[in-house]
């Protein structure tokens, strides 16, 4: 077993989903002291959530390991490969939820039930969401908008109706993306890896991905039109770039995995780069 097998099995690329808690820290303070001031409960919940993702992932690839088996790229994962034995996968995985959990009791009872509610959504995912149409996109959008609340409740701060909705619609355009990619990769062997795929079309995933894409653009542009930092606004373009950057690969470059998509794609690196310099300066020039 290498440090390598380890890192692989507690999916440490998936933390860039993680960087959702950092979300209500950037848009709950009016200056860059208030943002200082909150980033150590901030950083402290990013990494006893990143934990707990992990310890979640884990316990996914123990009850998935022979399907994952069947998957082009997934079963070469440490536990399906047989890389990492599954009693060390247990053993672990109980060691990052210990480690998380101390880690949560420092930031307040409400953090920790997020993390509770987090462990359980991804245990109903794993048993019966992700076999069901539409349900399985559901679950994925929950855990996203339980990141944005563990980032509120680290700092005590209310998340507002836009942020939800925006965090909601933007996480089903991701799901409904990742879908359409498994079905194009999978082929013929689909419903031998995962159900849930014979009940959806890339016909319909097209359709459910505008959808999703309209609403998420709709809803940022509402909340910057009547946010009072005017610089907010000159994030729209880079926004829309990125859904549209996003709507491309998944439908002409065949990918479609968010976590390693949006590190690998240079345009979306650059969108997202740009918009956290605009943000930046928001809260520089008032």
């Amino acid at each position: 077993m290498r440090i390598r097998d380890i890192v692989q099995l507690l999916r440490v690329k998936q933390y860039v989903k993680n960087i959702l808690v950092f979300v209500p820290l950037i848009f709950s303070q009016k200056d860059i002291p208030g943002i200082y001031h909150n980033l150590p409960p901030t950083l402290l919940a990013f990494l006893s959530f990143s934990l707990t993702s992990s310890f979640v992932y884990v316990i996914n690839d123990l009850l998935d390991a022979e399907r994952d088996k069947l998957h082009p790229t997934k079963r070469n994962r440490p536990i399906a490969s047989g890389r990492i034995g599954k009693k060390t996968a247990i053993t672990i995985a109980i060691s990052v939820f210990i480690l998380s959990f101390l880690l949560g009791i420092l930031l307040g009872y409400r953090f920790l039930a997020t993390l509770l509610a987090y462990i359980v959504n991804g245990f109903l995912y794993s048993l019966f969401f992700k076999n069901h149409q539409l349900f399985d996109a559901f679950s994925l959008s929950f855990a996203y908008l339980l990141r944005v609340y563990a980032g509120a409740f680290a700092i005590n701060v209310p998340v507002s109706g836009y942020l939800f909705l925006v965090v909601f619609f933007l996480s089903l355009f991701l799901a409904f993306g990742k879908r359409r990619h498994e079905i194009l990769l999978l082929g013929e062997r689909v419903e031998g890896f995962k159900r849930v795929l014979k009940d959806y079309s890339v016909y319909y995933l097209d359709q459910l991905m505008v959808i999703s894409a309209t609403l998420t653009l709709t809803v940022y542009t509402l909340y910057v039109a009547q946010s009072p930092n005017k610089l907010l606004r000159y994030t729209i373009p880079i926004v829309v770039f990125g859904i549209f950057r996003y709507y491309h690969i998944t439908h002409n470059l065949e990918r479609g995995e968010p976590s390693e998509d949006l590190l690998q794609d240079r345009y979306i690196l650059l969108s997202g780069l740009l918009y956290a310099f605009v943000v930046f300066l928001s809260f520089l020039i008032k």
